[in-house]
């Protein structure tokens, strides 16, 4: 009987979180160009030096580039076709007003790490959970943590931290086991979280208590995992160095 009795409460709750998202996702609000971070990427960042990365559109090409392997950063110097900041089927799913930067960036004594921002447009349908799209490249998650990153002059940044595997079979049958990592988090105008709930829970408030939707962004850094200690360590001052060089004054 007593459960029974909290039934109608329950339906009222419910009810009014389904009209809360209706509301944040169908009333008229004020779409801002204001992003939380710099939409650039710089050429150094500590040790690492950046190279800019590019995409070959050719469908039977689909070479990639980075800027110390080309002349003209529009042409393909494999099949002469175009490049572009987005690999093919980037540039077919997302929505045209995306942006996304990507640079590799190389330590002469240390790994390389590809780094990369995708800003969302109007439609904000650009950015999503990271997981979905590695599971479908078929990677397989074998761990996530939040790593805390220490930053001069205030708390840690939490970055969501991905161990992945991939097995691949070579020609001779081999089957050979690839290990990677990938480290995001999301960020927002005067916010950031490695949770996708907890940008969307903001993207609901801002719309409903707000009237405004703001440009979100995250920030992506994968490489590979080899010792498992030390490549954290590298992932952890590689973010120290380059979180200060993006972050808005």
């Amino acid at each position: 009987m007593e459960a029974k009795s909290f039934q109608p409460y329950i339906v009222l709750i419910l009810t009014m979180l389904m009209a809360a998202l209706a509301l944040a996702y169908t009333v008229d609000v004020k779409v801002t160009d204001e992003a939380g971070i710099k939409v650039a990427l710089p050429d150094r960042v500590g040790a690492w030096t950046g190279y800019e990365m590019r995409f070959c559109q050719n469908p039977i090409c689909r070479k990639e580039f980075s800027s110390d392997e080309f002349r003209d950063r529009n042409v393909c110097p494999a099949c002469g076709n175009a490049l572009d900041c987005m690999v093919i089927e980037e540039k077919e799913m997302l929505p045209p007003d995306t942006s996304i930067l990507k640079k590799k960036y190389v330590h002469a004594d240390g790994p390389t790490l590809y780094t990369s921002i995708v800003l969302s447009g109007k439609e904000r349908a650009s950015i999503h959970r990271p997981q979905v799209c590695l599971v479908g490249q078929g990677y397989e998650i074998v761990k996530s943590r939040v790593l805390d990153v220490p930053i001069d002059g205030r708390d840690p940044l939490d970055v969501m931290l991905l161990d992945l595997s991939r097995k691949s079979r070579t020609r001779s049958g081999e089957t050979l086991d690839y290990t990677s990592f990938y480290a995001y988090w999301f960020v927002g105008k005067n916010r950031e979280t490695p949770y996708h709930s907890q940008r969307m829970l903001w993207m609901g408030t801002d719309r409903i208590f707000h009237n405004v939707s703001h440009r979100w962004a995250y920030i992506a850094v994968a490489g590979a995992r080899n010792d498992e200690r030390r490549y954290q360590e590298q992932l952890t001052g590689f973010l120290h160095e380059l979180y200060p060089q993006i972050l808005l004054e």
